[in-house]
């Protein structure tokens, strides 16, 4: 196992985890099921995030009304399972959660593709843009007729060309 494997294992271990205290007591309490549901829905939460709500409920002694939360879930997922949302999603660094129907996950996952091409773009351009700061400060710091200024100053001209190219790409992957 590589080390990126074990701290990806980590990170979803440390979801999980923090995602069993799912509901507050108040919320418990509330328990208005079918909004909790339209909320997990809206944020592409799977069937499974019910049982993370029992157990945090069942610490008040209080079961979720599955069958609301199910309804509330369902239009929930109207909104989460939109192209502008799966869009927003890979704009984000995010893969579209597999909760969508089959028939509009091909529409959704080219959107949510786009996105994270803009993603990665935006991600690269950035990369560009602090090397670029790197540089002007090493320039900065050498003397005027230090001949690695000349190699310096032609490295950031070739990465603010690299920005502009990465620019115009990036916009063909605008929502």
């Amino acid at each position: 196992m590589t080390v990126k494997s074990i701290s990806v294992l980590a990170g979803l271990c440390f979801i999980a985890l923090a995602s069993c205290a799912s509901l507050s007591e108040d919320t418990c309490r509330g328990g208005d099921w079918r909004e909790i549901g339209f909320q997990d829905g809206a944020r592409g939460q799977g069937p499974d995030q019910v049982f993370r709500h029992a157990r945090a409920c069942n610490d008040f002694g209080i079961a979720p009304n599955k069958t609301l939360w199910e309804a509330g879930r369902t239009e929930g997922l109207k909104l989460y399972c939109t192209p502008r949302n799966a869009y927003r999603e890979g704009a984000e660094g995010d893969h579209l959660r597999p909760v969508c129907p089959i028939a509009d996950r091909p529409a959704l996952l080219d959107e949510n593709e786009r996105g994270l091409s803009w993603y990665r773009l935006d991600r690269d351009i950035d990369e560009s843009e602090r090397r670029i700061a790197r540089i002007g400060s090493l320039i900065r710091d050498l003397p005027d007729t230090d001949p690695a200024r000349a190699t310096l100053t032609a490295e950031r001209l070739l990465l603010r060309l690299e920005i502009s190219r990465l620019r115009a790409q990036r916009n063909r992957f605008r929502y």
